[in-house]
């Protein structure tokens, strides 16, 4: 079933709305009239289930009374059978998708949870209903007619000429009850699974007319006739997916444990804007071929989302998350008239990914793979194409693959705010400041799972802006833009208790975080084998690898090497630090160069308090390919320089 979807998603022309609704009851819809219900029913469900959380909290899915033994593995997608019945009804008015409004469809050869307790949970005739209390979601519904879970951010389209109803990915929550059940408090509301659904519609209005939905002209793309991509990020929220000891064991034991690693995943909205230059933005999935010819012929290019995870404690920020590249696959266009299909992103049109979306292995890749400033993607010899043939290969099911991992340790420190953060990288989007976003968060860690406790306000930028306001101190943020990729740079002081060994009086400790937006040195094969087509290969596409920081010898500073920070918690890799006469400088190691998407500190201490007056230039190198060896930005430094043999350069 799922190669069907697939076919039907990537090759109609659908029409598409979009539901990423809360769990709570929503404001009602207007009513709808008999004649104007669609109906659907029969066709198959594919569940793919959050194995890995759900045993954490004891609860297992096992093999359903008509399933074989050893054809199923639920950590993957599983098709089950919809049966023929009443169905499951709809509005659509004019082909365009609003609400449900009432029946079910039913699933058999289904599956069983059952605990440790020795609780059994029988979905071997499941249901999905509408949900009466919110008529833009589902209800999973087990045998005895109890409804334990919730399907929301549902990606649907009407496709086959609008004779089939097909969600491309949905997810699948935890009801308080089930919860409460279990004896799983935090499950309540939590992410579980993924669906994925195909149903035949058996009955439309008799006034709807298919042939009405037609593709209004070419699309504008960028750089055409003065069109410009400019998406925007309108909001994300953070949730636990998983976690596992050091020693690979499911289930983490907390602060007190052994340090075991973490998975948080993002349900995230984009949305177009909506000017009279608004571009229209490319949206093709992997190994699909687009019909126009521009800006990039024939290839599979499409946006892509990030997340990542940070900390602020004694004042200093760092990164301690990074996720790999989610692929994007088709955009819902809700709240457009969406003129060219789904897989076109056209003016003031949005879409959501959801959490069991961003969650699923096949569409997560590794970020060394893009070229982040102009948003393509190197399918040859990446890890859906290792040979280039065109052909799309399996890249398993390991739910720690590409995701975003942190380590148990990071998150307890007293005294430490903690923030995420989430952005698309559009296809030669002109302002990656407004698709990216951050919020505060607050972690807790209970029976063998970790909580995302709260969730600060949705602010548009990077977190870096929170740390160090850019527009009271343009001096100490400072962004840094360059052909090859956009970063930011901000820098902290604060006074020391004591002074470091070396240094007497007051002590000053100077924090700089450089923040690689989308800098990439991209180094691509530009003869590729025959069979690569439009098609790139991303060689490499390393970051920075080296920092300066200008000094004079006027006062006394050292390097605070115990302050360096990268994403992960190895001393091996660390970059190495040394002083001369003249600057401050740091040295990436091989393997832990400051790449797209990432964030590193650096610290020096010194005797001389901060003056933002003071500005000099630092410099930022890279490495390979034909682009200058360094880029260099102005911002305040500590004055340890003569100012009377200065010659006052800044």
């Amino acid at each position: 079933m799922h190669k069907l979807a697939c076919a039907l998603a990537l090759t109609l022309s659908p029409v598409i709305a979009m539901a990423a609704t809360p769990e709570s009851a929503v404001d009602p819809l207007p009513a709808v009239a008999k004649a104007d219900e669609w109906t659907m029913h029969g066709g198959q469900v594919e569940l793919r289930f959050n194995v890995d959380r759900l045993s954490a909290q004891r609860v297992h899915v096992v093999a359903g009374p008509g399933m074989r033994p050893g054809s199923h593995d639920f950590a993957a997608e599983i098709a089950f059978p919809l049966l023929a019945g009443g169905g499951l009804r709809f509005a659509a008015p004019e082909g365009n998708f609003q609400q449900f409004t009432g029946g079910k469809l039913m699933g058999r050869d289904g599956f069983r949870l059952r605990t440790e307790d020795g609780l059994t949970f029988d979905f071997s005739r499941f249901e999905l209903r509408a949900d009466p209390a919110n008529p833009l979601q589902l209800l999973l519904v087990d045998t005895d007619g109890e409804p334990w879970f919730f399907v929301n951010h549902l990606m649907y389209k009407l496709v086959d000429d609008h004779q089939a109803y097909h969600i491309r990915s949905a997810d699948i929550n935890a009801t308080p009850a089930f919860a409460e059940r279990v004896g799983a408090p935090n499950l309540a509301g939590a992410y579980v699974g993924e669906l994925k659904l195909l149903s035949p519609i058996v009955q439309r209005p008799r006034s709807f007319d298919p042939r009405a939905k037609q593709a209004l002209g070419d699309p504008n793309f960028h750089g055409t006739g003065g069109f410009l991509a400019d998406v925007l990020l309108t909001g994300y929220t953070m949730q636990f997916a998983r976690c596992r000891s050091s020693a690979g064991v499911n289930g983490c034991d907390g602060p007190a444990g052994d340090d075991g690693e973490v998975v948080f995943v993002p349900s995230s909205t984009l949305r177009n804007t909506n000017n009279v230059n608004s571009a229209d933005v490319p949206w093709y999935d992997k190994f699909s071929v687009s019909p126009y010819n521009f800006p990039y012929p024939g290839n599979d290019q499409h946006p892509y989302l990030i997340w990542n995870l940070y900390r602020i404690r004694d004042d200093q920020l760092e990164q301690i998350g990074a996720s790999g590249v989610k692929h994007a696959f088709l955009t819902t266009n809700v709240g457009c008239a969406s003129p060219h299909g789904n897989h076109i992103l056209s003016p003031n049109c949005a879409d959501t990914y959801g959490t069991g979306n961003n969650d699923n292995t096949g569409d997560l890749g590794p970020r060394r793979e893009l070229i982040p400033a102009t948003g393509r993607w190197g399918r040859c010899f990446s890890i859906y194409d290792s040979n280039c043939d065109g052909v799309e290969e399996s890249v398993g099911s390991n739910q720690y693959q590409n995701r975003m991992v942190t380590r148990e340790s990071q998150l307890t420190p007293v005294g430490s705010a903690f923030y995420t953060d989430s952005w698309y990288v559009i296809q030669d989007d002109i302002n990656i400041h407004n698709t990216m976003g951050h919020r505060s968060t607050t972690f807790s860690h209970a029976a063998n799972a970790w909580q995302v406790t709260s969730q600060g306000a949705f602010t548009l930028g990077p977190v870096i802006d929170t740390w160090v306001d850019p527009i009271t101190n343009p001096t100490r943020n400072v962004v840094l833009d360059t052909p090859e990729g956009e970063a930011k740079i901000a820098v902290k002081a604060k006074q020391l208790d004591s002074c470091p060994s070396g240094l007497s009086g007051t002590c000053w400790r100077y924090d700089y975080a450089v923040h690689n937006f989308d800098l990439a040195r991209a180094v691509l094969n530009t003869n590729p084998p025959a069979n690569a087509g439009a098609n790139l290969q991303v060689i490499s596409n390393t970051g920075f690898v080296s920092l300066s920081l200008p000094r004079g010898g006027d006062a006394g500073m050292v390097l605070d090497g115990v302050h360096f920070a990268d994403i992960d918690t190895i001393a091996g890799n660390d970059w190495a630090g040394a002083l001369t006469a003249d600057t401050a400088h740091w040295t990436a190691p091989a393997g832990n160069a400051l790449n797209w998407g990432l964030l590193y500190r650096f610290s020096v201490v010194t005797t001389v308090a901060p003056d933002p007056e003071h500005t000099r230039t630092l410099t930022l190198g890279l490495s390979g390919g034909t682009g200058p060896s360094h880029y260099t930005v102005k911002l305040m430094v500590p004055n340890t320089f003569n100012l009377f043999a200065d010659g006052m350069e800044d």
